[in-house]
């Protein structure tokens, strides 16, 4: 599961960004600021169309993120040893004395 968890980890971190690359390089539908950022240069070289693709691309790039995120997070929760009750009281090592009666 340590592997599991590390790979995912480092492939989260990818994604994490790429998807901030995409985001930045798209086009800003209100004051075209995004060009400070590069989305002039994501439509020079991926053509007409990018906005398009990179809308596909930010949309798939977000799903794999959120089920990396979640299986993760399910992986953790698996690995963590939560403890009960009964993990709490202690062992009984001594038996209790036998009360004798007087006669």
């Amino acid at each position: 599961m340590e592997i599991l968890y590390t790979v995912l980890s480092i492939l989260l971190f990818i994604v994490a960004v790429l998807l901030i690359i995409i985001i930045l390089m798209q086009k800003t539908k209100g004051a075209e600021i995004g060009a400070i950022f590069g989305s002039g240069a994501a439509a020079a070289v991926l053509g007409a169309g990018a906005s398009n693709i990179l809308t596909k691309i930010t949309f798939w790039l977000g799903g794999i993120f959120l089920f990396i995120v979640f299986a993760l997070s399910f992986i953790h929760h698996k690995t963590l040893k939560a403890p009960t009750v009964i993990q709490d009281v202690p062992a009984q090592t001594e038996k209790a004395p036998v009360q004798q009666e007087n006669k």
